[in-house]
């Protein structure tokens, strides 16, 4: 009898003790993402009086603003060899990262046969905070920003895909499609590109 209740009280502090760190866990990775990055857009919505002015000095790429249709047919139009797309939000510093990796690949490659797209899903007022997002993480490729939509279009990519990011579409120009939604280290893909540039 004591042997069982021990055991049911063991069980009742261990679990949600997990519970606890496993949560911590995530608040401490946020909290370490957000330092990370210029500005939380999702907070807020706005940029500062300090980042407007620094956006107004910067120099550098802006997010061009398409409809969902138009970046769909940019996708089915390219002929590059080898197309990829990343996705990503002004919160994800994986996203980020990810873009990173992949401007290095593109460069050791060249852009005749790899064209990189990256494509924000930030909603359409954060334009300013995806400016400053870009600018001060040197992505050097071109950039779009999805209009708003009902996120439909987002099935012409992969079905069933809910917006999630990191995430990238790959496709060559013989039609080979792949679609990844986890976090890819440099030599992960590396070892997924190289054998679509040959």
């Amino acid at each position: 009898m004591q042997i069982r209740f021990a055991k049911t009280w063991l069980f009742t502090a261990i679990i949600p003790a997990a519970f606890f760190f496993a949560c911590g866990n995530d608040q401490d990775q946020a909290a370490n993402n957000e330092a990370a990055l210029p500005h939380n857009m999702e907070q807020t919505g706005n940029t500062s009086d300090a980042e407007n002015a620094e956006l107004a000095a910067a120099k550098g790429k802006s997010a061009k603003l398409v409809a969902p249709a138009d970046l769909l047919s940019q996708i089915k139009a390219d002929t590059t060899a080898l197309l990829v797309v990343n996705f990503w939000k002004t919160d994800c510093l994986k996203c980020v990262q990810l873009q990173q990796a992949l401007q290095g690949i593109q460069n050791k490659s060249g852009e005749g046969k790899l064209h990189l797209l990256s494509v924000n899903l930030d909603e359409e007022k954060m334009a300013d905070g995806v400016n400053l997002v870009l600018r001060k993480s040197g992505i050097a490729a071109e950039v779009l920003q999805v209009k708003g939509s009902d996120g439909k279009w987002r099935n012409d990519i992969s079905g069933g895909w809910q917006g999630n990011v990191p995430a990238i579409f790959i496709k060559t120009k013989d039609g080979i499609k792949q679609f990844h939604t986890r976090d890819l280290s440099a030599d992960e893909l590396t070892a997924m590109l190289q054998p679509l540039l040959l």
